[in-house]
């Protein structure tokens, strides 16, 4: 009997210490770990959003339904994403800081060098000529040529002999498209240094009616962060002529170096509801009212030469009553940043200077 006491007398010993040693964790947690978590979330940078009405084109898309117009845009409202990075947009920035004449030269050399090196992955290693100023930049020899601009981070890239499709493209649909995309990822993704590649299809209508195609690639990425960024940030604009040569690419790579940090993002649902407060940015010079029906939402990131930032918003697509005479609808766009509100200030232009 004195043994047994024994024993739960030092159970009751070694329950007592765990149930201390808990709270002493939880009260290590609360005093040091929280308040950390706590301070670096109220540490982030306010984000300026920026009314573009002004200084963008209007963005719209026609279509007999919604369900036609498509964008490649990987993202799905599955995904829950908690949190997404935020950018200074490089170009943006030095623009806007470079005082004089000298400050601009320099600014692109550093992109003619970048230049050169996109040039070399295609090939182009001698016999080319370089030619720049303050506002434009170019590499080229007697069969390609290599442009860049100060203003953005697009290279544009011309083939002077057009690529010739070993496959008979006559008629442009939606098929073709997506095989000449293909062809051109499976030829030339190297040159981008890419290691796997995706197709992005546009597809909406002209006012006249007739069927428009943009063909898009992208790298992949290996989580869906980096998928949904390689799609704003590093992808190529396929163009073609009448014949349905490969004439030209744009090449979008963004520097996103100059990160200000990982952001908590509102859900879709969340983002509709600010949209019917009123709380929207547009390219529009339409008021979004109660009485227009949303019926499509994408997670996007806002990357136009006018974006001091690059941040996810989400881009919903708003059906307008009227049709053209050909039965055509037309959807405009609007825009929610997906940043909480507490991290956000409105700015009705651009004229906000960088921290």
């Amino acid at each position: 009997m004195p043994k047994l006491k024994q024993i739960l007398k030092k159970k009751y010993f070694i329950a007592c210490m765990s149930i201390i040693l808990i709270c002493c964790m939880f009260i290590f947690y609360i005093v040091f770990l929280w308040k950390d978590t706590e301070t670096k979330i109220i540490s982030l940078p306010i984000l300026p959003v920026e009314n573009y009405a002004d200084y963008s084109a209007s963005e719209g898309y026609m279509a007999y339904d919604i369900s036609e117009i498509c964008d490649g845009n990987p993202w799905k409202e599955e995904w829950n994403i908690k949190t997404l990075p935020v950018f200074y947009n490089i170009d943006f920035k030095n623009n806007s800081t470079a005082q004089n004449y000298d400050d601009k030269i320099n600014i692109m050399k550093n992109k003619v060098k970048y230049l050169e090196k996109i040039a070399e992955n295609f090939g182009v290693t001698d016999n080319y000529t370089i030619t720049y100023g303050a506002g434009e930049g170019k590499i080229e020899n007697n069969e390609i040529s290599f442009q860049t601009s100060i203003y953005d981070n697009t290279i544009f890239i011309k083939f002077k002999k057009t690529i010739k499709l070993p496959f008979d493209s006559t008629a442009i649909n939606k098929e073709q498209s997506e095989k000449i995309i293909s062809y051109f990822i499976d030829n030339y993704k190297d040159c981008l240094n890419w290691k796997e590649a995706e197709k992005a299809l546009h597809f909406d209508y002209t006012i006249e009616g007739e069927k428009y195609f943009s063909l898009y690639a992208y790298e992949k990425g290996n989580t869906i962060e980096q998928e949904l960024l390689n799609y704003h940030f590093n992808n190529v604009h396929i163009t073609i002529n009448e014949k349905n040569e490969i004439t030209s690419i744009w090449l979008k790579k963004a520097d996103l170096s100059d990160k200000i940090g990982d952001y908590a993002i509102i859900t879709a649902e969340q983002a509709k509801q600010l949209l019917y407060s009123g709380n929207y940015t547009s390219t529009l010079a339409n008021t979004f009212s109660q009485n227009m029906t949303v019926v499509k939402t994408e997670l996007v990131y806002r990357n136009t030469t006018y974006d001091s930032i690059y941040m996810p918003c989400y881009k919903f697509f708003v059906q307008m009553p009227h049709t053209e005479g050909n039965g055509l609808r037309h959807y405009d766009i609007y825009y929610i940043p997906a940043i909480e509100q507490q991290y956000l200030k409105y700015y009705d232009d651009l004229k906000h200077k960088f921290d």
